[in-house]
């Protein structure tokens, strides 16, 4: 199946050559978002013959969640030869899972590899984007190094990701605590933990990396915890030897490699239907062995054994959380946190918990999606009121009165089970091919100045959102426990709700009699219009 995405994407790359070679325009592009997504997509628009592409990043460079978050122990849990793009592999990795500074130097490499230095506009935040009705384009407000400016071009493609926005709770008192304190994905390198007292308020995929590394510096660890979590063992050990010289130097081992990977973490899928034997057993046994090797005096049940169906929250992987948790020098306080003080952290028990340094692995707002960039559609509608109720998309990737724009990572993308980067690689192919539509619709026309735009249509991603949501319904995430794969009235909107392979068939060709096209005529050369290329301080 891996295989199969390379190919798949490399059609949507020829079909949208085509279309432009007879005769249809190639659009001007804005990427919002220089992490692996906003990447993929530049770099097969380039690949395409799209030259006019502009990527916006708010940071110094590219990475994205990779380049945020540089807590120690950082790292991915998915195996490394399955995070990265099948057109674009990497065959050295250092390890079975690599940690975050190798997976930021692959995202790095792209810049190279598809020349995508001229298309980066680093240090630049989008404020924010709308369609023009009269212009049939978008233009895009930022705030860069030189100041503000804006730009107008044919298409716009979010790539903003769901791990970007740090979740910070609103703690009593906060703002009165004297000594430091900052998130997981804003680590202050500059303090010495050695010696200290750490608050760490929450315990999710995060902390579990940074705990251990955190335990073994600081003088004691306190964890606040809300709900513990599945952590599974992480099969990890680095490559060496004739392993490391085949994965390296013999690509038809190499793919069969990552398609036994894919297909391994692709049969997990079972695990999180409802109600479903494969969890039931899977959570009778974990929970099993944690009252058998782990639960004592210090660590009651209720801080370590979860109470909900195994996959209702994300299930983690690590081989130092359980041991940093029997240190001595390491507390799981369960009661929930009432209160912060100048020194010290107040739990609902009436107990103070002594800290002079707080972290927070509170994870990110997820749900919300785009809600840090206002965006206005046709008519000015704005992206927000379209997502009233819970965030939206036709395929993860088009919303109704949104034309030519295009969401990569967006609703009901997100995966439990497998590689997102597969799941970005189907989305680059179906948006590859919808600008080919669009293409092929303005040549079509046979009017000078005439161009296109393309979206989905109201009625089939109505119908595709009832679909989701049914089959969402049916799953593990919808039990009782609280996620950030659904939003406060319990709509999951975060995950995609079935097998991979699934999603690989319903993006492998777009189909016209879904999409909204229209060739319009429109005048380029308004003295309001600025120049696409060119932006205006």
């Amino acid at each position: 199946m891996t295989g199969g995405t390379a190919m798949a994407i490399e059609l949507g790359r020829r079909r949208l050559q085509r279309a432009v070679a007879s005769g249809g325009t190639a659009p001007t592009v804005v990427i919002v978002g220089g992490g692996l997504s906003g990447l993929a997509m530049a770099a097969q628009l380039r690949r395409s013959g799209v030259t006019g592409v502009t990527v916006f990043e708010r940071s110094g460079g590219v990475g994205g969640t990779w380049r945020d978050n540089t807590y120690p122990g950082a790292g991915c849990d998915v195996p490394s030869h399955l995070y990265s793009f099948s057109f674009a592999r990497k065959s050295d990795w250092s390890r079975r899972y690599a940690d975050q500074p190798e997976i930021l130097g692959y995202a790095e490499s792209l810049v190279d590899r598809f020349d995508l230095g001229a298309s980066l506009r680093l240090s630049t935040t989008v404020t924010s984007a709308h369609y023009d009705d009269e212009c049939a384009r978008w233009r895009v407000d930022f705030e860069g190094p030189d100041g503000p400016g804006e730009l107008e071009a044919d298409v716009l493609v979010l790539a903003c990701g769901q791990l970007n926005r740090p979740a910070i709770p609103d703690l009593d008192g906060l703002e009165g605590f004297t000594g430091p304190a900052w998130h997981s994905a804003r680590w202050d390198h500059t303090v010495d933990l050695a010696g200290t007292r750490v608050g760490v308020i929450g315990s999710g995929a995060s902390a579990i990396q940074f705990v251990p590394r955190v335990a073994a510096e600081a003088g004691h660890v306190t964890i606040f915890q809300r709900t513990p979590n599945y952590v599974a063992p992480k099969r990890d050990r680095a490559y060496q030897g004739v392993e490391r010289r085949l994965l390296e130097g013999v690509r038809p081992y190499e793919l069969l490699y990552r398609w036994c990977i894919y297909w391994g973490l692709e049969l997990r899928w079972p695990v999180f239907r409802r109600p479903g034997l494969a969890g039931r057993l899977l959570g009778r046994t974990f929970r099993r062995k944690l009252r058998a090797g782990v639960v004592s005096e210090r660590l009651p049940g209720p801080a370590i054994v979860p109470d909900y169906p195994v996959g209702c929250k994300r299930i983690l992987i690590s081989n130092e959380w359980y041991p940093a948790l029997l240190r001595p020098d390491v507390d799981v306080v369960t009661a929930p946190v009432t209160r912060v003080e100048e020194d010290a952290v107040v739990t609902g028990d009436g107990e103070r918990h002594p800290v002079d340094v707080l972290i927070f692995g509170t994870g990110f707002e997820t749900t919300s999606f785009l809600s840090h960039v206002p965006v206005r559609g046709v008519g000015g509608v704005s992206l927000a009121d379209a997502w009233r109720g819970g965030a939206r998309a036709h395929l993860g990737i088009t919303v109704p009165g949104f034309p030519d724009c295009f969401l990569l990572y967006g609703p009901n993308t997100n995966l439990g089970h497998n590689s997102i980067l597969f799941m970005v690689e189907r989305q680059v192919n179906w948006v590859l091919q919808a600008l080919a539509v669009r293409a092929g619709a303005a040549a079509a026309a046979g009017v000078p100045g005439a161009t296109a735009t393309v979206g989905v249509r109201h009625d089939v991603a109505d119908r595709y959102d009832r679909w989701t949501q049914r089959l969402a319904a049916r799953t593990t995430w919808a039990a009782g426990c609280t996620s950030w794969y659904k939003n406060t009235a319990g709509r999951i909107t975060n995950n995609w709700p079935s097998w991979t392979v699934r999603y690989w068939l319903d993006t492998l060709v777009v189909r016209r009699r879904d999409l909204d096209v229209e060739a319009v005529v429109v005048d380029r050369h308004r003295e309001d219009a600025p120049d696409p290329q060119m932006a205006t301080g």
